[in-house]
């Protein structure tokens, strides 16, 4: 098997996994327990459940880092100024997780006391809460949002090298600004458009089991060795 061929496998999984943490966290193991309307109570109450995903969204941020270093040699002969832009916003990104990271264990402290407040500051805590709901919500469209930039340029590399069939590519590029428009309009109160982040979700999938099935293009790997 080629090194190519190992590359692209890897860089296949190393997507599948962080994508399945991503869900996971999300929907299933933090987003039900810290944005629950009874979140002061709820979070404390599952605290080892919130700790754990917790640091399952920091290692989903690392191995996302990971994936970026798989791809950027092949990129780097392409195009240098986009390839360290697509670094710089993949380390960007990292730095929001390890923000959203924060504001969820602030939230854990917060409710771990709250259990324990006497009836006159319960007010105060409830308040205080609310502000940390806010910043974690915040944190949580923001890292959304910063993952769309490294995500752009991935794309747009993958265009160019041709790593991949061009239609895979310019899906992405047409989906990540659906993803865009789909936090921004949760930032201003429009609610949140499931059915426009899905159009990357498909898009991911698909170019995941291309990646390990089929791997790079013959054409761009003989491109890359030049």
């Amino acid at each position: 098997m080629s090194s190519y061929k190992i590359t692209a496998i890897t860089a296949g999984l190393g997507l599948l996994l962080t994508m399945a943490l991503s869900v996971s966290v999300n929907m299933f193991l933090l987003g039900p327990v810290v944005f629950d309307s009874n979140f002061l109570t709820t979070i404390s109450a599952n605290e080892n459940q919130v700790k754990m995903s917790a640091l399952l969204e920091l290692l989903n941020g690392i191995l996302s880092i990971g994936i970026v270093m798989l791809f950027l040699p092949l990129f780097f002969k392409h195009n240098k100024s986009l390839s360290l832009g697509y670094l710089g916003f993949a380390i960007f990104h990292l730095a929001v997780v390890v923000l959203d990271v924060f504001n969820v264990f602030s939230m854990l402290s917060l409710s771990k006391e709250y259990i324990n407040v006497a009836v006159e500051t319960e007010a105060y805590f409830q308040l205080l809460g609310t502000v940390l709901y806010d910043n974690r919500w915040w944190s949580h469209y923001m890292e959304i949002l910063s993952s769309c930039f490294p995500l752009l340029l991935f794309y747009v590399l993958l265009f160019q090298t041709k790593l991949v069939p061009r239609f895979i590519s310019i899906w992405g590029l047409v989906a990540v600004p659906l993803v865009i428009t789909s936090v921004l309009l949760a930032m201003f109160d429009q609610g949140t458009h499931m059915s426009l982040m899905m159009v990357l979700g498909l898009n991911q999938i698909f170019m995941i089991f291309w990646l390990i099935i089929k791997g790079f293009t013959t054409n761009a790997k003989e491109s890359t060795m030049n």
